[in-house]
């Protein structure tokens, strides 16, 4: 279970996407004093996001011929 933010650190929902019928991911930035994410940031975090779809096609197609 992730640990809680402390109450004073600001959170912005930044991405929340289907992963089943019935289920779903969310994507929280947070920083104590409450800013939005930077450029920097924004494409660290769109990279993480797709080296894990190409991750999850992959474990997919391999689960789905075997």
């Amino acid at each position: 279970m992730p640990e809680p933010l402390p109450e004073h650190q600001k959170t912005q929902l930044i991405v929340r996407s289907p992963l089943s019928t019935d289920g779903f991911v969310s994507i929280y930035f947070s920083s104590p004093d409450g800013r939005l994410m930077s450029e920097e940031e924004w494409w660290n975090l769109r990279q993480l996001i797709e080296l894990t779809n190409r991750v999850c096609v992959k474990q997919q197609a391999h689960a789905q011929s075997a």
